[in-house]
This record gives structure tokens, sequence and C-alpha cells, in this order.
């Protein structure tokens, strides 16, 4: 009996030790990159999508809410990679509706009444405009990437895009109001974090 509890406990430990093994690898095998916006418009700095092109390897789908909220989508800018869904709630007490006419993605959901939801699956890369047919002052937007290694920034600019293979990828800005200024490119090392400043003008 006091031999098979010395065993249990030794396999215990052998799961423990290769368990956090295999996390402190995958931690180790693909690196960070993070970094701002700067543009001489202060509110363009937030809700700029940044995201990576040519990462090899599968496409992590995620499946995300955006509420309707207030007369507004929330988040009124997101990202998902290709094949990923999108949950619309309506959190207000009135009727809506959500489509797009944007080339990326074309659809209309029916009228909905407060508390219920649709669901939009976005199968190709690309910029999709979100808006309502009972309010036409709402707009959004759902940028759809070939990867998942994308970003939406912060009020200051700021951005993080992490669990990326180690390589030298160019780097794709989505912004309403500015265009990228010049075709930036960021190498990733494995276990790093590579720093990058992007630029916005007209």
């Amino acid at each position: 009996m006091h031999m098979m509890k010395r065993m249990s406990v030794v396999l215990r430990t052998a799961c423990f030790i290769a368990g956090f093994a295999l996390m402190t690898s995958k931690a180790f095998c693909s690196g960070t990159v993070a970094g701002s916006i700067d543009s001489d418009l202060a509110k363009v700095k937030a809700d700029v999508v940044v995201y990576l092109k040519g990462v090899k390897g599968p496409v992590a789908v995620k499946h995300i809410s955006v509420d309707q909220h207030h007369m507004l989508f929330n988040p009124r800018v997101s990202t998902v990679p290709v094949g990923s869904s999108v949950v619309f709630t309506n959190h207000d007490k009135l009727y809506h509706n959500v489509f797009s006419i944007s080339d990326t993605k074309k659809f209309s959901l029916d009228t909905y009444d407060p508390g219920y939801s649709r669901k939009v699956i976005f199968d190709k890369p690309g910029v999709v405009n979100l808006l309502c047919h009972v309010h036409s002052e709402m707009s959004g937007w759902v940028i759809v990437t070939e990867n998942q290694f994308a970003a939406v920034t912060d009020q200051e600019g700021r951005f993080t895009i992490s669990g990326v293979p180690a390589g030298t990828y160019e780097v794709g800005v989505w912004s309403e109001k500015q265009n990228p200024l010049g075709t930036p490119k960021v190498t990733v090392t494995n276990g790093q974090t590579s720093q990058i400043h992007l630029t916005l003008g007209n």
C-alpha cells in the first residue's frame, strides 16, 4: 500500500514537471509585438487595428460579442481572424437591426427585440462596416484578418500582439480616419518583445 502511494506521488510529480516544461517551451517558442500609433489627430490613435501579414500556421478562430447599447455598437471597432463569429446582442429597450453592404461580408439581420442576439460568421478577410436599418446614425466596424495576430489600439494608441511565431512580417494598419505612412515590417524573436512605432497621416 505504501509503495502504491509512493508511486502515485512520483507520477504526479512527473506529470507536473512535464506540464511545466511544455508551458515553458510554448512561452519561449513565440514572441510579442508591442508598440504605439502616432498621429497629428489625437482622437485617431484609438480604435486602430494593427495586424501581421503572412504568419504561417493554423488560424485560431474567435467567438466575440458586439453589443448594441445606448444606440452604439460596443466595441465600435473589433478584429477577428477569418472564420470567426460575432454575436450581436440588443441591450437597448428598442428594436435594432445589423446589416452590412461591405464587399467582405454582405448581410442583414432581421429586426430583433431587446435582449435578443444574432450571430454572423465572417469567412473572408477584409473590412466590414456595421450599420442599423432602424437607426441610421449607428456605425461600427469588424476588421477580419487572415490570422489571429491582430490587436485594436487603446485610447493612447498602444497595442500588444502576443504568441507570434518567430519571423519577419509586414505590419498592416487599418484606421477609419487616416492611412499608415510607409510599409512597416517587424522581426519577431522567440521569448522577446519587439517594439514598433507606427505613424498615420492623410
